[in-house]
């Protein structure tokens, strides 16, 4: 059973990263989050990307150091 959790535990990884999109997507499109055309709106989305990619790099980061260790 364990070896099954440690086989698939990327999916753990890809579950979180699917509600994100999905939420952001939502935000994007069907609320009309950057129709504004408000500069500031725009910083927010990019930050809110970059912040999304650092935490999703340190993941994997750690999950490949613990499986090398």
């Amino acid at each position: 059973m364990k070896i099954n959790i440690k086989k698939y535990r990327f999916i753990l990884l890809l579950i979180p990263l699917g509600m994100v999109i999905s939420f952001v997507d939502q935000k994007v499109t069907q609320d009309g989050f950057l129709s504004s055309n408000a500069i500031a709106d725009h910083y927010l989305f990019i930050t809110a990307l970059v912040g999304i990619v650092i935490a999703l790099l340190a993941v994997i980061l750690y999950f490949d150091q613990k499986s090398n260790s």
